[in-house]
C-alpha cells in the first residue's frame, strides 16, 4: 500500500511538471528579442481580477510603500489615487477639484494631493500633484488608484496579457529589423485637448473608411460611437455587437462591443473617434500591444 501510493505520488509529481512545462512552452517569448528587451526590463504583470474583463495593475512605490495602481492608458491625468489609500500613505491636502468625464460631464469630486515621492519601475518624481476621489466613481470593485502614460514617455512599453508580463525599455526599436509579417506598425496621434495628450489614438478602417480608435486599457468594455444610440458609456449595457475592424492588414472581430453615443472627440485627429477598443479586446483577440512612445507608434501583434 505505501508502495502505491508513493508511485502514486511520483506520477502525480510527474503530471504537474510535465503539465507546467507545457504551459511555458505554449507561451510565446519571440517578442522579447524582436524587441531587443533584456531579461531586467521584463516584469510581471497582474490584473485586477480573473477572465477577460480583467485590467492590468502595475506596482508603485508611494512613499514608503508599494502599491498596485491600474495601468490605464485612458488615465489623461497621468496619476489618480482612491479613497482606498486614504490611510496608507502620507500626503499633503491642496483643495477640492472637479472630477469630469471624457466627455466633459460632471462626475464627482477630488481632493487635491501634494506626494512627496513616488517611484514607477526604477524612475522617481518629487513632489507629485495628484487627486484622490471616492473609488465609486470610477468603478463596481474597490481598486487603489490608475497610473497612465503620462509616466511612460520616451519609454516602449509592450503589454503580453496572456504572458502576463509588461516589458519597459529606453531603447529605441530597430525597426530596420522587426518583421512586419508578424507585426502591423501604425502611428500614434496626439489630441490638442487639454488632459488628453498623452491619450493612445491610432486610425483602422472600418467598413471601408478611416477612423480613429482610442484604446483604454483601464475599461473592460468596448464601445462603438453612434449618435442616435440612447445609452451612454458608464450606464448597463443591454446590447452586444460583433464589428470587423482592419488594423493596418490584419483583420480582427471587435466582440461584444456597446453601442454608445458619448465617446468624446477629442480635438486635433485626422478622423472622427469611432471606437473605445479596451482591455477585453485585447483579450478576446490575442493581441500583443505595443506603445512606442520613443518614436509615437502602436504596435499589434496577434498571438
Amino acid at each position: 500500500m505505501v508502495q502505491l501510493r508513493t508511485s502514486l505520488l511520483i506520477v502525480g509529481v510527474l503530471c504537474i511538471m510535465l503539465l507546467t512545462t507545457s504551459c511555458d512552452f505554449l507561451i510565446d517569448n519571440s517578442w522579447i528579442d524582436d524587441f531587443g528587451y533584456t531579461d531586467d526590463q521584463i516584469h510581471q504583470l497582474t490584473f485586477n481580477w480573473p477572465g477577460k474583463r480583467s485590467v492590468p495593475e502595475v506596482p508603485v512605490r508611494i512613499g514608503e510603500n508599494t502599491h498596485k495602481l491600474l495601468f490605464d492608458t485612458g488615465c489623461g491625468v497621468g496619476i489618480f489615487l482612491t479613497d482606498v489609500l486614504d490611510n496608507q500613505i502620507d500626503y499633503t491636502l491642496l483643495g477640492q477639484s472637479e472630477a469630469l468625464n471624457r466627455d466633459g460631464s460632471h462626475r464627482g469630486w477630488n481632493r487635491e494631493l501634494l506626494i512627496e515621492e513616488i517611484e514607477v519601475f526604477n524612475e522617481r518624481y518629487k513632489n507629485v500633484r495628484t487627486t484622490m476621489s471616492d473609488w465609486n466613481m470610477f468603478s463596481s470593485e474597490e481598486f487603489n488608484g490608475a497610473i497612465g502614460l503620462a509616466y511612460f514617455q520616451l519609454k516602449v512599453i509592450t503589454l503580453d496579457y496572456q504572458g502576463k508580463r509588461i516589458a519597459i525599455s529606453d531603447n529605441p526599436i530597430d525597426y530596420t529589423k522587426l518583421d512586419l509579417e508578424k507585426y502591423i506598425v501604425l502611428p500614434l496621434y496626439r489630441s490638442t485637448s487639454m488632459n488628453q495628450e498623452h491619450l493612445p489614438f491610432f486610425v483602422v478602417d472600418y467598413d471601408g473608411a478611416p477612423v480613429v480608435v482610442y484604446m483604454d486599457t483601464g475599461k473592460n468594455y468596448s464601445y462603438v460611437w453612434n449618435p442616435e444610440s440612447k445609452l451612454s458609456i458608464g450606464e448597463k449595457p443591454d446590447r452586444y455587437f460583433d464589428i470587423p475592424i482592419k488594423i493596418g492588414n490584419m483583420e480582427i472581430t471587435l466582440q461584444d462591443i456597446v453601442e454608445v453615443s458619448n465617446i468624446a472627440q477629442a480635438e486635433g485627429l485626422p478622423y472622427p473617434t469611432v471606437f473605445e477598443m479596451n482591455s477585453d479586446q485585447i483579450w478576446k483577440n490575442n493581441l500583443l500591444v505595443t506603445f512606442d512612445l520613443i518614436e509615437h507608434k502602436i504596435i499589434f501583434r496577434k498571438l
